[in-house]
């Protein structure tokens, strides 16, 4: 029941991602017009570079929980049984050490720039935690995220991105030279 949530909640920050990618988007192609006509839009790299952020971070978890992050899996490949998981569960619990350790930080920021009122320093004054939410929330959900598989790990089953990986080897496996399915 847990992973069913956590998995809709990481689905979703993988949609708002992709929403603030197209953003993005909308946001260039709207300067290039505006530049076109003369004028500009205020700010407008600074909203791109906002939505940015938002997008890498907000996607962590998505993309994690997906088998689409890279990893160096040289080690992990190579060990088998109780040396392979050890050495895995260990790498999980690193990442999950420095990435909770990175969102803490980040709400700090975030809670910190709200309490005192910061705003962006651009032409278009913004409210500094806004922009800055994205990435607490993004880098918040990676970090529960790689606590989940860590947990998953020591209680003797694959991490989630082990059987992404699996599913996403075996529909490539499963089609003609065309990429058409057999």
């Amino acid at each position: 029941m847990l992973t069913r949530s956590l998995n809709a909640i990481y689905w979703a920050a993988g949609v708002m991602a992709g929403v603030f990618l197209v953003a993005i988007c909308v946001i260039v192609s709207a300067q290039i017009v505006a530049r076109q006509l003369g004028t500009i839009i205020p700010s407008a790299d600074q909203f791109a570079g906002f939505c940015l952020a938002a997008t890498s971070f907000l996607g962590l978890a998505y993309s994690f929980r997906h088998g689409s992050h890279i990893r160096v899996t040289l080690f992990v490949r190579g060990l088998r049984g109780l040396a392979g998981r050890l050495f895995l569960a260990i790498a999980l619990a690193t990442a999950a050490a420095m990435t909770l350790l990175l969102a803490w930080h980040t709400i700090g920021m975030v809670l910190q720039n709200f309490s005192r009122g910061e705003v962006t320093s651009g032409l278009v004054p913004v409210p500094l935690w806004f922009p800055q939410l994205g990435m607490a929330v993004g880098v918040t959900l990676f970090g529960i995220a790689i606590v989940e598989d860590l947990v998953r790990t020591l209680a003797g089953h694959d991490p989630s991105f082990i059987e992404a990986e699996n599913r996403n080897q075996a529909q490539v496996t499963e089609t003609d030279d065309r990429g058409k399915p057999l």
